[in-house]
């Protein structure tokens, strides 16, 4: 392997961002140096490379070019994603991949929809979506809603069962609907599912975080610094509430951006970037655009998670795109945004959304 000197000499400002985004702890409780993230980098090239070739090694040609790859990275003169310095070369980044993409798209319309995309946001990946009526329903009747935070910061054992447990039992004459949350990305992805899909009736809604572990512990795989249940709980009472208001009813367009503009409030060390489409001319449109208007009077503080546009499936005329930048006035923002569906689909007759 050939040695390269490192011919950039970083600021501490460039240094500071390294440590605190890119440098993953070592078991020794140091943080790596650039060089070992540059190593761990050219080793997840490698291996998907050598994965690409069928598990075959590389020739020397390619050896070369991870070489070439290597001295860019070293001296700092070309780079790869961000999430590629912070996760390449681990385990998580091999199991699951997704956490090594930065964008997606999906129509959100059904229990599932959600499920995948939560389960992309706890990735680190950003997730755009259509929030589509005609499956989504509130609960079958109203029920009282209770929500038992995790005290495990008081345990000797912080970290909690990984799998989500629900129950329904008789208390006090009551019917109580427990969902028990389990410590793991995988357990949060499912217990918003089973919030979306419970259809039995029940008096009261008891969510459980007991078992999720306390804000400020580092996540083995991912490296990440939990938040806890402090940002995760409020978010699913608050997706119970809505479910509550829509009580036999199906969820309105506005109702799922708020689904998933809560869900995307629950990540603490990694930014859970949404952006949130609508036709133009969908009975909700001018709700849609205005959707953060004033949202720090009606405590709509989480529905600046996403970004906000709307679809033009057909030419607006001058009329239309004037009333939206009075929309946007009014709203004393810079949204809602324009995407441009004929384009689009001249481009990919295929396309149902984006993900700029």
């Amino acid at each position: 392997m050939r040695n390269f000197e490192t011919t950039r000499t970083p600021s501490v400002r460039a240094e500071t961002i390294v440590r605190r985004t890119y440098s993953r702890p070592l078991e020794n409780g140091n943080f790596e140096t650039w060089d070992d993230i540059v190593g761990r980098v050219i080793s997840h090239q490698r291996w998907l490379w050598q994965r690409a070739l069928g598990d075959q090694p590389l020739s020397i040609v390619q050896e070369d070019e991870l070489e070439e790859l290597r001295e860019a990275l070293l001296k700092r003169s070309g780079s790869v994603s961000g999430r590629t310095l912070w996760l390449g070369g681990t385990e998580v980044a091999k199991r699951r991949e997704a956490s090594m993409f930065n964008c997606a798209f999906t129509k959100v319309e059904t229990v599932h929809d959600v499920v995948d995309a939560f389960w992309l946001l706890l990735q680190g990946c950003g997730v755009g979506f259509e929030p589509v009526v005609g499956t989504l329903n509130g609960f079958t009747a109203p029920m009282e809603v209770q929500v038992a935070r995790s005290q495990r910061h008081k345990l000797e054992q912080k970290k909690g069962r990984e799998t989500n447990v629900e129950s329904y039992a008789n208390e006090n004459g009551k019917v109580l609907w427990t969902i028990s949350v389990g410590d793991s990305a995988e357990a949060w992805a499912k217990a918003v599912g089973k919030l979306l899909a419970g259809k039995k009736k029940a008096d009261i809604l008891r969510l459980d975080f007991s078992q999720i572990r306390p804000a400020g512990e580092r996540l083995k795989g991912y490296g990440w610094v939990s938040s806890g249940d402090e940002t995760f709980a409020p978010a699913m009472e608050r997706i119970a509430q809505i479910l509550n208001a829509k009580a036999g009813q199906l969820l309105a367009r506005m109702d799922i951006l708020d689904v998933l503009n809560h869900l995307g409030t629950t990540l603490s060390s990694r930014r859970s970037a949404e952006i949130a489409l609508v036709p133009h001319g969908d009975p909700e449109w001018v709700e849609f655009a205005k959707a953060k208007k004033d949202f720090w009077v009606h405590n709509n503080f989480h529905r600046q998670q996403s970004n906000n546009s709307l679809m033009f499936k057909s030419r607006p005329g001058r009329d239309d795109i004037s009333g939206l930048f009075d929309l946007m006035q009014e709203a004393g923002g810079s949204e809602p945004g324009f995407i441009n569906m004929v384009e689009g689909k001249r481009r990919a007759p295929w396309i149902s959304g984006v993900n700029p």
